[in-house]
């Protein structure tokens, strides 16, 4: 696995989902002058779903440390695929 650092401009937002049978998450890639990126969805937790709510940097996120395990296995889940997004998507990537 590759560790991968986007520009600081580069942020991850969360938008809740409850019209199905459980709540979820769909969270989405946003970079300066292009549209939102579907990136994944995620089961609800209260947790992941105020730190992303507003946008996180994704540079912070994936460098985060908490006890929630819910946060971390979305910090663990996004360096996974995060390597793919940057090539798929063709993310600009920081120095």
């Amino acid at each position: 696995m590759k560790k991968v650092i986007l520009e600081e401009r580069v942020k991850l937002y969360g938008i809740k989902d409850e019209d199905g049978k459980e709540k979820v998450v769909h969270y989405y890639i946003q970079c300066p002058g292009m549209e939102r990126i579907y990136a994944f969805t995620r089961p609800y937790s209260a947790g992941t779903y105020e730190i992303c709510k507003s946008g996180i940097r994704v540079n912070d996120l994936s460098t985060r440390r908490t006890r929630d395990k819910a946060v971390m296995k979305l910090v663990k889940y996004l360096n996974v695929m995060l390597p793919y997004f940057c090539e798929y998507y063709d993310l600009p990537v920081g120095a």
